[in-house]
């Protein structure tokens, strides 16, 4: 990942081990989007010696807040992973700018998006349409429904007619910048946006904003990247974990 990552800043990086011994040798990797209890005890069920993570494992972006050890979950988890000796390591800071494999190439490919207007580090504008804002999102909905999203949550008129749709990364997903790209329809995550400041810019601005769960917007990024370490390692054996992340609805 350092050979890969030539844009990380490998002095300041979550993309690090945050349990068990590196040098130990392994023989199964388990990948999965984020490396909940549920994640891990999965993993370990399925003989995985090591675990590789998107997202934090203790609670906070640097898995540095020593705070989060006043409870029980964090306490229970180091203890699962130090009996285990289950080493973890996260992969964040490089996979979501690889490109078309990564985070938002995986992404962009899932939708079935293609040739992108515009691009830059994070965001991405695709043609889509022209078509109604609500047919969009049924489309999307149809796409990811299922990676465990029930319904999708849309600002705007859903007749509003588009044909540029921006997408961003997981919770970096900024719609401003996406506006600013060309974008006239945006799909965001709902920990990557702020209804109370985003969303009612949007809606002043007569933009639509199409919102998923930020689990969701990254599954087939980590599939991607399982499959990268396959074809990278073949001697050691890679499996994709399917844990469902994403909130149910209640209708």
């Amino acid at each position: 990942m350092q050979t890969v990552g030539t844009w990380v800043n490998w002095e300041r990086t979550c993309d690090t081990f945050k349990a068990g011994d590196p040098e130990r040798e392994i023989h199964k990797i388990g990948v999965a989007w984020m490396s909940s209890m549920a994640a891990l005890e999965l993993a370990h069920s399925r003989g995985c010696d090591m675990f590789v993570t998107h997202e934090p494992t203790f609670y906070a972006h640097m898995d540095d807040n020593p705070d989060a050890f006043r409870f029980e979950n964090a306490r229970k988890k180091k203890t699962f992973l130090e009996k285990t000796g289950m080493v973890v390591y996260r992969c964040h800071d490089v996979w979501d700018l690889v490109p078309e494999i990564g985070i938002t190439g995986s992404w962009a490919s899932g939708l079935g998006l293609s040739g992108p207007i515009a691009s830059r580090p994070y965001y991405a504008v695709y043609p889509v349409g022209p078509m109604h804002a609500g047919d969009l999102a049924e489309t999307i909905l149809s796409k990811i429904r299922p990676l465990g999203q029930e319904s999708v949550s849309i600002i705007g008129s859903r007749g509003n007619v588009v044909s540029r749709l921006g997408i961003g990364t997981g919770a970096g997903t900024d719609v401003v910048t996406l506006y600013e790209m060309g974008a006239d329809i945006i799909l965001a995550t709902e920990d990557g946006m702020s209804f109370w400041r985003d969303g009612m810019w949007a809606k002043d601005m007569e933009i639509n904003v199409i919102i998923v769960n930020h689990a969701v917007s990254e599954i087939w990024g980590m599939e991607s990247l399982a499959r990268y370490l396959r074809q990278t390692f073949p001697q050691v054996e890679v499996e994709f974990l399917n844990v469902p992340y994403a909130p149910r609805t209640i209708k």
